[in-house]
Formats: structure tokens, sequence, C-alpha cells
């Protein structure tokens, strides 16, 4: 709602699509002229050819309640939902989509971005991905103290908010029940000593720099991600080296908008955790005062 709302201050057209209500929505593709294609929704009819940037907030599957006989309803749903991924994908060789859901999928491969990373002259923690518990034990005992995190970042809302699994230390009461792993693979992290840590959100060539002081509360000493209100967050200016790291490695993926999660260690060397494509923004916005709203509005009037 808030980009809308920069949208608007700044007197740029726009409509908002909610995937899971593509149903409402009135749409004709021809082929082979494209261009003669049309879509209805918010009581206007727009030309394809009129549409000049989509952001790509997130999709789900379009939703067909309305229909009582469930193979009906799971027929329709599934033709709705090919037909807006399509329909995206489509958009995408005639105007800029911020960011394409298949380069997005591609950039979110946690494995693939800690096997390129050091191609990029980033520094990663060594890492363990296994369902098997003595190889687990084994790479614990290597280490002086070892991180367990989730593998793809596990999290759902719930009644209370957002349930989500934090990054720990592993401890001997965790280390006993490793037999677990055989279930489901566990990350593996050799826990990095922290003088802070940053959060880095990329927009094209614009490059935005959190620092957060995770190290002043206990809370958030292990994982930021358990906010207190007691953590500061501040502007952190990102050398030309870096930049042109983060930078590269979204031009590698063919995306334009991600956030990277780094640790800066006590002895000033900077260590590549993750990186998020299609990420949360708005957060580091409130709290800083980053323009980074405005960053992808502008990326998205830029012309290809």
């Amino acid at each position: 709602d808030y980009m809308l709302q920069r949208m608007s201050d700044r007197n740029i057209p726009h409509l908002r699509l909610n995937s899971e209500d593509f149903g409402t929505v009135g749409i004709t593709l021809r082929f082979p002229n494209v261009c003669d294609s049309v879509i209805s929704l918010e009581g206007k009819c727009v030309a394809i050819s009129k549409i000049r940037a989509v952001w790509l907030r997130r999709l789900s599957k379009p939703k067909a309640d309305q229909i009582q006989e469930s193979e009906a309803r799971a027929f329709a749903e599934s033709e709705m939902d090919f037909t807006l991924r399509w329909f995206v994908d489509l958009l995408g060789n005639h105007c800029r989509v911020l960011d394409c859901e298949t380069n997005v999928l591609r950039g979110r491969n946690k494995f693939d971005q800690l096997a390129i990373a050091e191609n990029f002259g980033l520094c990663i923690p060594a890492t363990l991905i296994t369902n098997d518990p003595e190889t687990a034990k084994s790479f614990v005992a290597e280490h002086r103290a070892t991180a367990i995190k989730s593998v793809a970042g596990y999290g759902h809302q719930v009644e209370e908010g957002f349930y989500t699994i934090y990054t720990n230390i592993v401890t001997q009461e965790i280390l006993d029940r490793f037999e677990s792993v055989r279930m489901a693979p566990v990350c593996l992290q050799e826990y990095i000593d922290k003088e802070f840590e940053l959060r880095v959100t990329v927009v094209g060539e614009r490059v935005f720099g959190c620092r957060i002081d995770s190290q002043n509360t206990q809370k958030t000493f292990v994982d930021w991600r358990r906010q207190d209100r007691a953590t500061p967050y501040s502007v952190y200016p990102i050398d030309q080296g870096l930049r042109s790291r983060l930078i590269a490695i979204l031009k590698h993926y063919g995306i334009r908008l991600a956030s990277f999660d780094l640790i800066v260690t006590p002895d000033g060397r900077t260590i590549f955790l993750e990186m998020n494509p299609a990420t949360q923004f708005l957060w580091i916005e409130q709290l800083t005062g980053m323009p980074i709203t405005d960053a992808i509005i502008d990326e998205l009037l830029t012309t290809s």
C-alpha cells in the first residue's frame, strides 16, 4: 500500500492486481498481435502496449471459491494460475518486470548462492547441509561454535503474527537430538563472531546499507530477526568494492531487487550469509529513512 501511495504522490498512473483475485480480472490475449491484447480491472481496460512496467511483489494461486464442485474449482484455479503466470512472463517481453518469477526462484537457491559467492570475491562460513546425524555431529566437533538453521528459511502466518524458526547455537541438548535430522536436512554453519551485521538492499545500481548492532542485546545476539526495540539500526556506507560485488550477483541472476545479509567481524572481515530476492524492504526504510521505495519506482520507470 505504501508503494501505491508513493506512486500516487508522484502522479504515476498505476493499477493493482492481487493475484488471488485474478478471477475478477478480464483478460483477452491475441496472437500473433499481442499488442492488441487487453486486461480489465478496477473498472479500467488497459491495452498491453500501454503497460510500461510491472512490480511483481508476489504471486499467489488465484481462488475460485464461488465454484462449489471440487474438481471444477481445482480446474478453474489451475487454469487461472497458469494464465496469470504466463501472462506476467509475456509482459516481460514488452516492458520491465521487477522481477521475473523464474529469476527470483533461481536467485532464492541458497545452495547456489553459497557455491558462487567466492567467485564474486565474498567470504562465506564453512557450511554443511546434511540429513546424516554422524556427519552433522562431526561438523559440530570441528568448530568452536556452530549455528543451526533451517535450509530454506521456514515461516508462515499464524493468528499471533508470523511463526519462523530462528538461527540458534548448537548446544548439547540440540546435539543429543541430532538423530532427528534423518527426517529433514539441516543447515549447519561455523558460528562467526560479529562486531555488527549488515542488511544491504540493492535496487538496480543503487545500494542501501543498514547497520544492525545486534550484539548490543542478548535477544538479537545470535539472530537479529528476533527484533528488539533496543537494537540500533543505522545507515551504513557500503564501500565501492562490496557494492560492485553485490550488484554483480544481482546481474548474475537477472534480478534488480534483493537484500543481502552480511556479518562484519571484530577484525573487519565481511562475511556473506545469504541473498533475499523480492525482499522485504519497507521496515528498513522506516527505521533509517533511506528512500528504497522511490528507488524501486525509479528502477521500474527506467527504460531497459
